[in-house]
């Protein structure tokens, strides 16, 4: 229960120190970008009708405040036509202009992109598969993508209605099972984007997190030509036997999903810059503490814990997992938002 309650307090932690670089407002894409011209608009018309309002209410006050000496009803008014008419047709204005530039802004982000890049996004209780079809290869709760490229993501769940949102980047699009849904955008900005499940789903939910790591065009295409070349090194035989023995029934390192899913696959896992579907940073501290006891970083996720491991053997499975990886790529490094 102590362990339980530290890797939340770890994870609270851990996510309270970027959550403030987490804002729908950052032009991290073309989705966003598009998404941002209405705001002035918005905030030019509200201003706009606090200023009349607060106007109206402040002459009237003054206008028709009572005098020393005023006795009885003041007169009163039973209408005005013209100022009616006025005050419907300006709203109505206003409510037409905005509905026509959400109207453009709507049709541009939902419109494909020629060429785009196309990776099928698949959630599960409480992880993100990412695979990329064309490319041949794919990976878990860390989403890589190449700067500058327009991405199509086809977007469903083999389980429960999840919700896909990367507020630096997109708007939400949800996971429904049996159907697809397509998100189309160009992320523009290297770094390190905070996605998140914005359908409630279960007990882990709110853990239910994912990372989009968008890196220059250049980088990707090395990544991508070396995780396509790539054998599962063991850099820990004994880790690659406790592996085996304890994890293989649920995990593949192929980078290819066995028929009956239960766990993300972990092919290139020492790439990652975080474990437990994003909830904390991948470190072999919380690696450690991850394996022994997943329930209480994450209740309700499938994984069992193991704290029959010995020390020896807890070593040596960290060290066989960091070692499944493409040499020569830090994604650590990235902005964070």
């Amino acid at each position: 229960m102590k362990r339980g309650l530290a890797a939340l307090s770890l994870w609270g932690l851990a996510l309270a120190q970027e959550a403030h670089r987490v804002a729908i407002t950052h032009p991290g894409g073309s989705y966003n970008q598009e998404v941002a011209f209405l705001y002035p608009w918005v905030y030019f018309f509200s201003f706009l009708i606090f200023l009349v309002v607060a106007g109206s209410l402040a002459y009237v006050t003054w206008k028709f405040r009572a005098e020393p000496g005023d006795e009885g009803e003041p007169p009163q008014a039973h209408g005005n036509d013209r100022l009616e008419v006025v005050w419907t047709l300006i709203p109505l204005a206003i409510i037409l202009v905005l509905f026509g530039l959400t109207a453009k802004a709507l049709i541009q982000v939902n419109r494909p992109i020629p060429g785009a890049l196309k990776v099928e996004v698949t959630g599960y209780q409480f992880w993100w598969d990412f695979n990329y079809p064309e490319l041949g290869f794919r990976n878990s709760n860390e989403l890589i993508l190449p700067a500058g490229v327009p991405v199509e993501l086809e977007i469903t769940s083999k389980d429960v209605i999840h919700s896909f949102w990367v507020p630096g980047l997109a708007g939400k699009r949800d996971a429904i099972p049996g159907q697809k849904t397509l998100l189309h955008f160009t992320p523009e900005e290297p770094g390190n984007y905070y996605g998140f499940c914005a359908e409630l789903c279960g007990p882990s939910h709110a853990r239910m997190l994912f990372r989009v790591l968008v890196v220059p065009k250049e980088e990707f295409g090395r990544f991508v030509a070396a995780a396509k070349a790539y054998t599962p090194p063991v850099a820990d035989a004994m880790g690659q036997q406790v592996f085996q023995q304890n994890c293989a029934a649920c995990h593949g390192v192929a980078r290819s999903m066995p028929p009956a899913v239960i766990g993300p696959e972990l092919g290139l896992w020492g790439n990652r810059t975080s474990l437990g579907a994003g909830i904390v940073e991948n470190t072999p501290e919380n690696l450690k503490a991850w394996i022994k006891d997943p329930g209480g970083m994450k209740p309700g996720a499938k994984m069992p814990g193991f704290p029959q491991l010995s020390e020896e053997d807890l070593n040596a499975l960290v060290r066989y997992l960091e070692g499944l990886k493409v040499e020569g790529v830090d994604f650590k490094a990235l902005p964070k938002f």
